[in-house]
């Protein structure tokens, strides 16, 4: 089971596609995402701020909603 993206991961569709229906493109994804605590593109552990990534508890910066 994957874990819920980190609460402090933000990325522009967040604030556009407000009604909810907006779904990921999978693969064609070239969405661009950030982090709200260092407000670049690489999180606290300067790992990578990326949905796929920012979804591992085991990440020293990874809060759960």
């Amino acid at each position: 089971m994957v874990a819920p993206p980190c609460a402090k991961l933000r990325n522009k569709g967040m604030y556009v596609y407000t009604d909810g229906s907006h779904e990921s493109h999978g693969d064609y994804d070239n969405t661009i995402y950030w982090c709200l605590r260092t407000h670049k593109s690489f999180g606290p552990d300067d790992d990578l701020a990326q949905k796929d990534l920012c979804c591992d508890p085991s990440r020293s910066c990874y809060q759960p909603i």
